[in-house]
């Protein structure tokens, strides 16, 4: 293997963020961390049987298409034939390559950390969030190495910069940070991070306000920040401006609804939203409810009547 490790890596497959990359790598990428087919480093490297490595689900397609085309079994390096598409993982490689990994990745987190400063120019903080995104979308494991070494509240703090492009950065990588991440959104439950999301919702230029929604919409997935997005004084009655604004775009639109819907979960939610006129999730729960729920929701100051599954606001 240790033939191979030259540095022979195809930067044009690569975006132009994952370049800059490269350029903060503490080693370079080895010609033996690449696939030959995907021109990416592998995550699950095997070995077929002319002892040529390659991505497993990119050799597969490639034995597939062989297959279905009626062509000869060949190896996609040498072009030989192969008796077999007979495959085997590589552990060593994979080992080797998830250590180079995380030596790599540290050295992002290092720089990351030295650049969220305000008083940092807004060039270097925003490379910092990018790299903070770059390694929470490689894996789960690393989303824990972002919690332990304290990132998420320098990027919190992110969102008090003047500059817009910084607070969308910043918003952009606390949703992505979140994502399938039960720890990451308990921590974000703490303190006053929502209210502070919520105020974008008000926010001009409408970037802002977009970037907000997404991660807004992230949150809400989860039951304790649902409650707690409603929780915050006017959260709802913007969120249902947004959802039947003309003047916001399509994509803005549709993710302040499904954030909504996602906030229906919590009784108090429902309630408040009936009170502001969004009235169907209500008569869900009335129809679906316990009678004490149906006591709770019920506002002293207004008389519901429920006419063919249709919920009356006298």
């Amino acid at each position: 293997m240790s033939a191979n490790l030259d540095r022979n890596y195809d930067h044009g497959s690569q975006s132009d963020d994952n370049y800059q990359f490269e350029r903060y790598r503490i080693e370079p990428i080895y010609d033996a961390l690449v696939c030959h087919l995907t021109k990416q480093i592998m995550q699950d490297p095997v070995t077929i049987e002319n002892g040529e490595t390659f991505e497993r689900e990119a050799i597969e397609k490639w034995f597939k298409n062989c297959k279905d085309s009626g062509k000869r079994l060949v190896c996609p390096r040498t072009e030989k034939e192969l008796k077999s598409a007979d495959m085997n993982p590589s552990i060593a490689l994979r080992k080797m390559i998830e250590e180079w990994s995380a030596r790599n990745e540290a050295a992002l987190v290092d720089i990351a950390q030295r650049s969220f400063t305000l008083e940092n120019a807004e060039s270097e903080i925003i490379r910092g969030l990018s790299f903070v995104q770059y390694i929470c979308q490689n894996s789960l494991q690393n989303k824990h190495i972002v919690r332990k070494v304290g990132l998420l509240p320098r990027i919190m703090d992110m969102l008090r910069s003047s500059s817009c492009p910084i607070r969308c950065k910043a918003l952009e990588t606390l949703r992505i940070s979140a994502e399938e991440d039960v720890d990451i959104k308990e921590i974000m439950a703490e303190g006053n991070i929502v209210r502070t999301i919520v105020k974008f919702l008000s926010h001009e230029p409408s970037k802002d306000r977009e970037e907000a929604i997404s991660l807004l919409y992230e949150l809400s997935k989860s039951e304790l920040l649902s409650e707690k997005i409603g929780s915050i004084n006017g959260a709802i009655i913007i969120l249902m401006a947004i959802s039947s604004s003309r003047a916001e775009n399509d994509f803005t639109v549709e993710t302040a609804e499904k954030t909504l819907l996602n906030l229906e979960s919590s009784e108090n939610n429902v309630r408040q939203m009936a009170e502001y006129g969004r009235l169907q999730p209500l008569l869900s729960q009335l129809l679906d409810g316990t009678f004490q729920f149906h006591l709770f929701m019920i506002p002293s100051n207004n008389t519901f009547s429920i006419t063919d599954s249709k919920l009356i606001l006298n």
